[in-house]
């Protein structure tokens, strides 16, 4: 965990995100083209918010990422996958496959 992290961010879970790099994967990249500004997205299959930099302890609280079929969450400090951690034990596959889903509920 980064110090500045540790003091300052929200970025904590059960289990440690298994690649960074993940931020190059074309699925990936598919979504985070959903809204240039990035200012976040949602719709029935997933959500996407970006770092909260505020003082509101429940907006800090709330996941990044979330994945609504399985509940599959993950937090990040600061920029995508940076020290990030998610909520179940995933494989970059598995992940790479949820990102995958998430693209073609988009598509829809």
């Amino acid at each position: 965990m980064e110090l500045g992290n540790m003091f300052f961010g929200n970025s904590r879970g059960e289990f440690e995100f298994p690649d960074r790099q993940l931020v190059e994967s074309k699925e990936w990249k598919k979504l985070a083209k959903v809204d240039l500004e990035f200012d976040g997205f949602d719709n029935e299959v997933f959500t996407i918010r970006p770092y909260y930099w505020g003082d509101d302890e429940k907006e800090e609280a709330l996941p990044n990422f979330i994945y609504k079929p399985t509940g599959f969450e993950i937090k990040w400090y600061k920029y995508a996958f940076r020290d990030s951690y998610m909520n179940q034990e995933l494989s970059k596959a598995q992940i790479i496959d949820i990102f995958k889903k998430c693209g073609d509920s988009i598509q829809k």
